[in-house]
C-alpha cells in the first residue's frame, strides 16, 4: 500500500547559525519535492540567529512553486519569536 504523500523529516541542531544554515539549506533542497511534506524537527534547537530566516524562506517559497509542503514542530519561545518575525510562521504550520 503506497502512500500518495511522502514525508521527511529535518532535525535541527542546538543553534542554528550562519555556520550550520548551509548545511540545513543543502538539505531541505534535497527533501523539498513534489507531494513531499518535510518537516523540521526543532526539538533539539534552543537558538535560531535571524539572519537564518532566509534558509525557511526559500523553502516556503519553493513549496509554493513545487506543492510541497514545509512544517516546523517543537519550536521553542525563541525559534518562535524569531520566525513570527520574520513572517514565516504561518507559512510552516
Amino acid at each position: 500500500m503506497a502512500n500518495s504523500t511522502s514525508q521527511a523529516i529535518i532535525r535541527l541542531p542546538k543553534r542554528l547559525d550562519s555556520f550550520i544554515s548551509p548545511f540545513f539549506a543543502q538539505d531541505l533542497k534535497q527533501k523539498l519535492r513534489p507531494g513531499v511534506t518535510v518537516t523540521i524537527d526543532m526539538a533539539n534547537t534552543q537558538f535560531i540567529e535571524p539572519a537564518t530566516a532566509s534558509v525557511f524562506w526559500d523553502g516556503v517559497l519553493h513549496c509554493q512553486k513545487e506543492g510541497c509542503t514545509l512544517v516546523a514542530k517543537g519550536m521553542n519561545q525563541q525559534v518562535s519569536l524569531v520566525l513570527e518575525r520574520s513572517g514565516l510562521l504561518p507559512h510552516l504550520q
